[in-house]
């Protein structure tokens, strides 16, 4: 692997995720974005999810293209729910659920099942791999509970306040922003910046945020609901011990897909 950074291949989508930045860190992290319950019951369980799956007759008053085809053979989703909290209600109100308090309570087996049982929630898996059986075991606790559920492809504002956190944790306060396509990159400065202000630099297609130095990348891809952190073995050890995020290390093995894989 040449220079990510030049070449803009920042996410690891083929290959070993270990492997594909192997010539700039040492150390992995999966970091799982976390589901959130606010200070309320939420009796509306359709707005308990980012994306929201609309019926035939729905999608037609939302898409007119829909009207000039055959019924479609797919599910269709509709992102940017109404009903679902802004940053600001997040903020101000929220409580992170982590994903093994979600395991522990609905008979998943793990963060594994999880992960698909979110996936297919959004239509992101082939037919073949899809699981509402998991799906179903998902939805029945988080709605029993009011938890909502993260939005896949963006760093929400809990992982945005735990990102930020970080760089701090490890003298980092010049970051790198750039966005899915490698069209533009920003510079934030930490000392200038209160924690809301950079919060609101990160839009939901940034998706690479890096120490100006490089020392330590996050970065994310847009049907995850999870995003990587690579740094050196020191830094990792420390951000671990901050416990920040919940996730797993990387293996030599672990790719893009670990929820085949991971035990």
């Amino acid at each position: 692997m040449g220079n990510i950074f030049d070449e803009e291949k920042l996410y690891p989508y083929e290959g070993t995720i270990k492997g594909h930045f192997k010539d700039h860190y040492d150390c992995v992290f999966i970091a799982l974005l976390p589901f959130f319950q606010l200070d309320r019951v939420e009796t509306d369980k359709t707005k308990l999810k980012k994306a929201k799956l609309l019926s035939h007759e729905e999608a037609l008053k939302k898409i007119d293209l829909l009207k000039k085809i055959p019924e479609a053979n797919k599910d269709i989703y509709m992102y940017d729910n109404e009903g679902y909290p802004a940053d600001e209600d997040i903020l101000r109100e929220g409580k992170a659920i982590p994903w093994k308090n979600i395991v522990n309570s609905s008979s998943l087996t793990g963060y594994a099942e999880l992960n698909t049982a979110l996936r297919t929630s959004i239509g992101a898996l082939n037919r073949k791999f899809t699981r509402p059986d998991l799906m179903e075991k998902l939805n029945n606790f988080t709605d029993s509970e009011s938890i909502y559920h993260p939005t896949e492809g963006a760093y929400g504002i809990l992982s945005k306040m735990a990102i930020h956190k970080a760089f701090k944790l490890l003298g980092k306060n010049l970051i790198m922003i750039t966005d899915e396509f490698y069209e533009n990159t920003s510079t934030a400065d930490l000392d200038r910046l209160t924690e809301y202000e950079f919060y609101d630099e990160i839009g939901g297609k940034d998706y690479y945020l890096y120490s100006a130095d490089k020392e330590i990348l996050f970065t994310i891809e847009w049907d995850s609901f999870f995003f990587l952190i690579a740094t050196d073995h020191k830094k990792m050890d420390n951000l671990i011990a901050s416990h920040l995020f919940e996730g797993f290390l990387c293996n030599d093995k672990t790719d893009h897909y670990w929820e085949y894989t991971v035990e």
